[in-house]
Protein backbone atom coordinates (compact mmCIF):
# COMPACT_ATOMS: atom_id res chain seq x y z
CA UNK A 1 0.00 0.00 0.00
CA UNK A 2 1.50 3.37 -0.67
CA UNK A 3 1.47 6.41 1.24
CA UNK A 4 -0.65 8.12 -1.88
CA UNK A 5 -3.14 5.94 -1.00
CA UNK A 6 -3.71 7.68 2.32
CA UNK A 7 -3.80 11.04 0.52
CA UNK A 8 -5.79 10.52 -2.37
CA UNK A 9 -8.73 8.65 -1.21
CA UNK A 10 -9.53 10.35 2.05
CA UNK A 11 -11.08 13.68 2.55
CA UNK A 12 -10.06 15.41 5.80
CA UNK A 13 -12.62 15.86 8.43
CA UNK A 14 -14.66 18.94 8.56
CA UNK A 15 -14.10 21.25 11.49
CA UNK A 16 -15.43 23.87 13.29
CA UNK A 17 -14.43 25.31 16.43
CA UNK A 18 -14.26 28.63 18.00
CA UNK A 19 -12.59 30.84 16.20
CA UNK A 20 -8.63 31.08 16.85
CA UNK A 21 -9.01 27.09 16.40
CA UNK A 22 -11.04 27.42 13.28
CA UNK A 23 -7.45 29.38 11.91
CA UNK A 24 -5.37 26.91 13.26
CA UNK A 25 -7.55 24.43 11.32
CA UNK A 26 -7.22 26.26 7.93
CA UNK A 27 -3.83 26.88 8.05
CA UNK A 28 -3.11 23.35 9.22
CA UNK A 29 -5.03 21.86 6.12
CA UNK A 30 -3.35 24.50 3.49
CA UNK A 31 0.19 23.05 4.92
CA UNK A 32 -0.62 19.94 4.32
CA UNK A 33 -2.12 20.56 0.66
CA UNK A 34 1.30 22.13 0.26
CA UNK A 35 3.62 19.06 1.93
CA UNK A 36 4.40 20.84 4.75
CA UNK A 37 3.77 18.63 7.52
CA UNK A 38 5.64 19.57 10.23
CA UNK A 39 3.85 22.98 10.14
CA UNK A 40 0.58 21.02 9.75
CA UNK A 41 1.32 18.94 12.71
CA UNK A 42 2.21 21.83 14.73
CA UNK A 43 -1.09 23.65 13.81
CA UNK A 44 -2.86 20.44 14.85
CA UNK A 45 -1.03 19.75 17.83
CA UNK A 46 -2.01 23.02 18.89
CA UNK A 47 -5.65 22.93 17.82
CA UNK A 48 -5.45 19.89 20.67
CA UNK A 49 -4.18 22.15 23.13
CA UNK A 50 -6.97 24.30 22.73
CA UNK A 51 -9.96 22.10 23.25
CA UNK A 52 -8.71 19.48 25.83
CA UNK A 53 -6.23 19.14 28.23
CA UNK A 54 -3.85 16.32 30.08
CA UNK A 55 -4.14 15.09 32.83
CA UNK A 56 -3.06 12.37 35.45
CA UNK A 57 -4.35 9.40 37.21
CA UNK A 58 -4.82 11.22 39.91
CA UNK A 59 -6.92 13.95 38.38
CA UNK A 60 -9.64 11.53 36.72
CA UNK A 61 -10.27 10.29 40.56
CA UNK A 62 -11.74 13.95 40.51
CA UNK A 63 -12.98 14.50 37.18
CA UNK A 64 -16.21 15.52 35.67
CA UNK A 65 -18.26 12.22 34.86
CA UNK A 66 -19.58 14.41 31.90
CA UNK A 67 -15.91 14.63 29.98
CA UNK A 68 -14.28 11.89 28.13
CA UNK A 69 -10.66 10.65 28.51
CA UNK A 70 -8.19 9.42 26.18
CA UNK A 71 -5.38 7.46 27.10
CA UNK A 72 -2.10 8.61 25.71
CA UNK A 73 0.31 6.20 27.43
CA UNK A 74 0.87 3.40 29.24
CA UNK A 75 2.24 5.95 32.21
CA UNK A 76 -1.33 6.98 32.95
CA UNK A 77 -1.00 10.43 31.70
CA UNK A 78 -4.33 11.02 29.18
CA UNK A 79 -6.33 13.69 27.89
CA UNK A 80 -9.62 15.36 29.16
CA UNK A 81 -11.63 16.40 26.39
CA UNK A 82 -13.21 19.58 26.72
CA UNK A 83 -14.26 19.43 23.08
CA UNK A 84 -15.70 16.62 21.27
CA UNK A 85 -14.19 17.74 17.81
CA UNK A 86 -11.17 17.45 19.15
CA UNK A 87 -11.02 13.91 17.84
CA UNK A 88 -11.34 15.62 14.33
CA UNK A 89 -8.07 17.50 14.99
CA UNK A 90 -6.59 13.84 16.08
CA UNK A 91 -7.60 12.38 12.61
CA UNK A 92 -6.06 15.26 10.44
CA UNK A 93 -2.76 15.35 12.75
CA UNK A 94 -2.75 11.14 11.76
CA UNK A 95 -2.73 11.92 8.62
CA UNK A 96 0.26 14.03 8.29
CA UNK A 97 2.09 12.06 10.44
CA UNK A 98 1.32 9.11 7.78
CA UNK A 99 2.33 11.34 5.37
CA UNK A 100 5.56 11.63 6.92
CA UNK A 101 5.99 7.78 6.96
CA UNK A 102 5.20 7.78 10.83
CA UNK A 103 3.00 4.75 11.49
CA UNK A 104 3.03 3.85 14.62
CA UNK A 105 2.48 7.71 15.51
CA UNK A 106 -0.43 7.99 13.06
CA UNK A 107 -2.37 4.96 14.08
CA UNK A 108 -1.97 6.44 18.24
CA UNK A 109 -3.36 9.81 16.86
CA UNK A 110 -6.48 7.05 15.22
CA UNK A 111 -6.85 5.43 18.44
CA UNK A 112 -7.33 8.74 20.28
CA UNK A 113 -9.73 9.98 18.07
CA UNK A 114 -12.35 6.85 18.28
CA UNK A 115 -11.69 6.66 21.88
CA UNK A 116 -13.70 10.36 22.22
CA UNK A 117 -15.31 9.62 19.09
CA UNK A 118 -16.10 5.71 18.19
CA UNK A 119 -18.51 6.23 15.76
CA UNK A 120 -16.19 8.94 13.77
CA UNK A 121 -16.09 6.83 10.38
CA UNK A 122 -13.37 8.73 8.97
CA UNK A 123 -11.07 7.78 12.10
CA UNK A 124 -11.88 4.29 11.03
CA UNK A 125 -10.74 4.46 7.66
CA UNK A 126 -7.62 6.11 8.45
CA UNK A 127 -6.79 3.51 10.96
CA UNK A 128 -7.50 1.00 8.29
CA UNK A 129 -5.44 2.68 5.47
CA UNK A 130 -2.12 3.16 8.46
CA UNK A 131 -2.86 -0.71 9.38
CA UNK A 132 -2.17 -1.43 5.76
CA UNK A 133 0.99 0.90 5.55
CA UNK A 134 2.37 -1.38 8.73
CA UNK A 135 1.51 -4.52 6.87
CA UNK A 136 -1.23 -5.35 9.55
CA UNK A 137 -3.81 -6.59 7.35
CA UNK A 138 -6.28 -8.26 9.30
CA UNK A 139 -6.45 -5.03 11.44
CA UNK A 140 -7.21 -3.51 8.74
CA UNK A 141 -9.74 -5.43 7.84
CA UNK A 142 -11.44 -5.29 11.02
CA UNK A 143 -11.30 -1.29 10.60
CA UNK A 144 -12.96 -1.00 7.14
CA UNK A 145 -15.89 -3.42 7.89
CA UNK A 146 -15.96 -1.39 11.22
CA UNK A 147 -16.21 1.69 8.78
CA UNK A 148 -18.84 0.10 6.35
CA UNK A 149 -21.00 -0.79 9.33
CA UNK A 150 -21.59 2.88 10.11
CA UNK A 151 -21.77 3.95 6.61
CA UNK A 152 -22.67 1.28 3.75
CA UNK A 153 -22.67 3.39 1.31
CA UNK A 154 -19.45 4.96 1.70
CA UNK A 155 -16.97 3.82 -1.23
CA UNK A 156 -13.88 4.25 0.62
CA UNK A 157 -14.17 1.41 2.73
CA UNK A 158 -14.91 -0.96 0.02
CA UNK A 159 -12.06 0.29 -1.63
CA UNK A 160 -9.86 0.00 1.72
CA UNK A 161 -11.45 -4.00 2.15
CA UNK A 162 -10.72 -4.10 -1.63
CA UNK A 163 -6.79 -3.44 -1.68
CA UNK A 164 -6.57 -5.82 1.70
CA UNK A 165 -8.04 -8.62 -0.45
CA UNK A 166 -5.82 -7.59 -3.65
CA UNK A 167 -2.76 -8.15 -0.86
CA UNK A 168 -3.64 -10.63 0.51
CA UNK A 169 -4.53 -12.58 -3.34
CA UNK A 170 -7.91 -13.21 -2.92
CA UNK A 171 -8.98 -11.12 -6.85
CA UNK A 172 -12.33 -11.98 -6.85
CA UNK A 173 -12.86 -10.68 -3.89
CA UNK A 174 -10.85 -7.47 -4.30
CA UNK A 175 -12.54 -6.87 -7.42
CA UNK A 176 -16.42 -7.60 -5.82
CA UNK A 177 -15.24 -4.84 -3.57
CA UNK A 178 -14.36 -2.11 -6.15
CA UNK A 179 -17.65 -3.38 -8.00
CA UNK A 180 -19.37 -2.20 -5.64
CA UNK A 181 -17.14 0.95 -5.23
CA UNK A 182 -17.80 1.74 -8.69
CA UNK A 183 -21.63 1.98 -8.33
CA UNK A 184 -21.26 3.72 -4.88
CA UNK A 185 -19.01 6.55 -6.53
CA UNK A 186 -18.87 6.25 -10.32
CA UNK A 187 -16.87 9.37 -11.69
CA UNK A 188 -14.16 8.37 -8.81
CA UNK A 189 -10.81 7.65 -11.53
CA UNK A 190 -9.20 5.74 -8.35
CA UNK A 191 -11.55 3.41 -7.69
CA UNK A 192 -11.55 2.42 -11.71
CA UNK A 193 -7.89 2.47 -11.74
CA UNK A 194 -8.18 -0.39 -8.27
CA UNK A 195 -10.44 -2.84 -9.79
CA UNK A 196 -8.52 -2.63 -12.97
CA UNK A 197 -5.02 -3.48 -10.83
CA UNK A 198 -6.69 -6.39 -9.36
CA UNK A 199 -8.34 -7.37 -13.10
CA UNK A 200 -4.60 -7.27 -14.03
CA UNK A 201 -2.85 -9.47 -11.59
CA UNK A 202 -5.60 -11.61 -12.02
CA UNK A 203 -5.22 -11.79 -15.88
CA UNK A 204 -8.11 -10.46 -17.04
CA UNK A 205 -6.50 -8.26 -19.12
CA UNK A 206 -8.88 -6.77 -21.68
CA UNK A 207 -11.02 -5.49 -18.63
CA UNK A 208 -8.38 -4.37 -17.18
CA UNK A 209 -7.41 -1.89 -19.66
CA UNK A 210 -10.86 -0.98 -19.71
CA UNK A 211 -10.88 0.28 -16.56
CA UNK A 212 -7.35 2.22 -16.88
CA UNK A 213 -8.98 3.69 -19.90
CA UNK A 214 -11.70 4.89 -18.16
CA UNK A 215 -9.48 6.12 -15.02
CA UNK A 216 -7.76 7.94 -17.93
CA UNK A 217 -10.74 9.73 -19.48
CA UNK A 218 -12.06 10.62 -15.84
CA UNK A 219 -8.25 12.16 -14.82
CA UNK A 220 -5.96 12.24 -17.69
CA UNK A 221 -3.66 12.93 -14.68
CA UNK A 222 -3.98 9.88 -13.11
CA UNK A 223 -0.31 8.80 -12.61
CA UNK A 224 -1.54 5.14 -11.22
CA UNK A 225 -3.78 4.87 -14.94
CA UNK A 226 -0.66 5.44 -16.66
CA UNK A 227 1.54 2.72 -14.76
CA UNK A 228 -1.18 0.19 -14.89
CA UNK A 229 -1.81 0.56 -18.57
CA UNK A 230 2.07 1.26 -19.04
CA UNK A 231 2.55 -2.59 -17.33
CA UNK A 232 0.04 -4.08 -19.94
CA UNK A 233 1.62 -2.71 -22.79
CA UNK A 234 5.28 -4.04 -21.15
CA UNK A 235 3.41 -7.18 -20.89
CA UNK A 236 2.46 -7.63 -24.53
CA UNK A 237 6.07 -6.50 -25.97
CA UNK A 238 5.11 -3.25 -27.01
CA UNK A 239 8.37 -1.23 -25.04
CA UNK A 240 8.06 2.37 -26.39
CA UNK A 241 4.27 2.42 -25.41
CA UNK A 242 5.62 1.21 -22.28
CA UNK A 243 7.85 3.70 -21.44
CA UNK A 244 5.90 6.92 -22.91
CA UNK A 245 3.15 5.86 -20.05
CA UNK A 246 5.50 4.87 -17.16
CA UNK A 247 6.92 8.08 -17.76
CA UNK A 248 4.03 10.12 -18.05
CA UNK A 249 3.36 8.65 -14.41
CA UNK A 250 6.69 9.36 -13.24
CA UNK A 251 6.43 12.81 -14.89
CA UNK A 252 3.39 13.26 -12.64
CA UNK A 253 4.48 11.80 -9.42
CA UNK A 254 8.13 11.14 -8.84
CA UNK A 255 8.16 8.84 -6.06
CA UNK A 256 6.65 5.75 -7.50
CA UNK A 257 9.96 3.63 -7.55
CA UNK A 258 8.22 0.69 -8.80
CA UNK A 259 7.13 2.55 -12.16
CA UNK A 260 10.89 3.60 -12.99
CA UNK A 261 11.95 -0.13 -12.67
CA UNK A 262 9.33 -1.28 -14.99
CA UNK A 263 10.35 1.74 -17.14
CA UNK A 264 14.35 -0.12 -16.61
CA UNK A 265 12.78 -3.06 -18.26
CA UNK A 266 11.57 -1.85 -21.30
CA UNK A 267 14.78 0.30 -21.74
CA UNK A 268 16.13 -3.21 -21.46
CA UNK A 269 14.08 -5.17 -23.88
CA UNK A 270 14.96 -2.04 -26.29
CA UNK A 271 18.92 -2.68 -25.70
CA UNK A 272 18.96 0.65 -23.91
CA UNK A 273 21.42 -0.87 -21.54
CA UNK A 274 22.47 2.87 -20.32
CA UNK A 275 18.98 4.14 -19.51
CA UNK A 276 17.67 0.80 -18.03
CA UNK A 277 21.19 1.06 -15.08
CA UNK A 278 19.71 4.34 -14.64
CA UNK A 279 16.27 4.05 -14.16
CA UNK A 280 17.50 0.93 -11.74
CA UNK A 281 19.48 2.56 -10.04
CA UNK A 282 17.48 5.70 -9.33
CA UNK A 283 14.54 3.14 -8.11
CA UNK A 284 16.94 0.95 -5.83
CA UNK A 285 18.15 4.64 -4.23
CA UNK A 286 14.22 5.62 -3.91
CA UNK A 287 13.04 2.06 -2.45
CA UNK A 288 16.08 -0.29 -1.68
CA UNK A 289 13.51 -3.18 -1.31
CA UNK A 290 13.15 -3.03 -5.14
CA UNK A 291 16.99 -4.25 -5.18
CA UNK A 292 15.74 -7.79 -5.22
CA UNK A 293 12.68 -7.45 -7.58
CA UNK A 294 15.29 -6.08 -10.29
CA UNK A 295 17.63 -8.88 -9.58
CA UNK A 296 15.07 -11.12 -10.29
CA UNK A 297 13.91 -9.29 -13.23
CA UNK A 298 10.11 -8.73 -12.25
CA UNK A 299 9.25 -5.47 -10.03
CA UNK A 300 6.16 -6.41 -8.03
CA UNK A 301 3.76 -3.53 -7.88
CA UNK A 302 2.45 -2.62 -4.49
CA UNK A 303 -1.15 -3.77 -3.21
CA UNK A 304 -3.43 -0.65 -3.24
CA UNK A 305 -0.23 1.24 -5.22
CA UNK A 306 -2.22 4.70 -6.22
Amino acid sequence: MSKLYVIILLVFTATVYPQSSEDLSKRGLASFGRGDYNAAIADFSRIIELTSRLDTKSDRLRQDFNSRTSPLDDEGTGVTVLDPRTAAAYVNRGKAYFAEGKIEQAISDYDHALTISPTMTAAWLCRGIAHVGGSQLDLAMVDFERAMKLDERLSDSYIGRGTVRQAQGDMPGAVADFDKAVKLDPKNPLVYYFRGESRRRAGNIDAAWEDFEHALKLNPKSAPAYVGRGLIYLRNGKFEAAIDDLTKAITLDGRLGHAIANRGFAYRYLGKQDLAEADFKRAIEMDPTLEADIADGKVRIPAGND
